[in-house]
């Protein structure tokens, strides 16, 4: 009975303390980045990356009709406000279900015309306050004649670059999982959403902000 005692209390030794060793090296590794970077994340590629960087991109994967996106159009000038030019903010507009690619097209063409943050605001207004639906055809042009780009509009729905920049942020929105919008990735090493932080756009916002200024700081 002792023999058996013995081999088992051996082979569970065996088959534990490599389990405790790489538990071990987990734990130390999320502490140090806990330790440089404070916050509510998911580590999606190397901590080591982030140091010294000079500037973070805040990659945001957002759809027209989510109510949290469109609050953090607002809430997210603060960060603008504090980071400044250190803050690149890139926009990624993806849809889902029977939505159709409208909205996110006119973006990118009201992007290179130097009205995007105009135009997105007057997409998201349009769908939270009048209750229209943007992804129909009319509202978009109504929308454009209003701005007087009717003719950049109609010609950029039917550009290959602009279905490509389409396109991609539904690649990359695929590759980072952003299953809920809006999902934030911060220089493509962290991954901060609504759910993450603790539920709302505002508990979000502030948690971004801790991030950011960390990763400003991390040497």
């Amino acid at each position: 009975m002792s023999v058996c005692k013995n081999i088992l209390e051996n082979s569970l030794q065996k088959f534990l303390t490599p389990l405790l060793v790489l538990s071990f090296i987990t734990f130390t590794s999320f502490a140090f980045a806990e330790d440089k970077i404070r916050g509510k994340y998911e580590v999606i590629g190397s901590i080591e990356k982030l140091k010294g960087a000079k500037q973070v991109e805040m990659a945001e994967f957002f759809n027209f009709s989510c109510g949290h996106c469109y609050r953090f159009l607002e809430s997210s000038k603060a960060l603008h406000v504090k980071f400044k030019d250190k803050l690149y903010h890139k926009k990624h507009p993806i849809y889902w279900g029977q939505q159709t690619d409208l909205p996110s097209k006119a973006l990118y063409i009201s992007n290179e015309l130097g009205i995007e943050e105009e135009f997105t605001k007057e997409l998201f207004d349009t769908n939270f306050k009048l209750h229209i639906d943007i992804f129909q055809p009319r509202v978009i042009q109504r929308l454009s004649q209003h701005y007087k780009i009717e003719q950049e509009m109609k010609a950029g729905m039917k550009s290959p670059d602009i279905e490509i920049k389409v396109n991609e942020s539904l690649a990359l929105a695929k590759k980072y999982n952003a299953n809920e919008t809006p999902t934030i990735i911060l220089n493509k090493v962290l991954k901060v959403t609504p759910s993450i932080s603790g539920g709302t756009i505002e508990m979000m916002t502030k948690n971004l902000e801790l991030i950011i200024g960390d990763i400003l700081a991390y040497n």
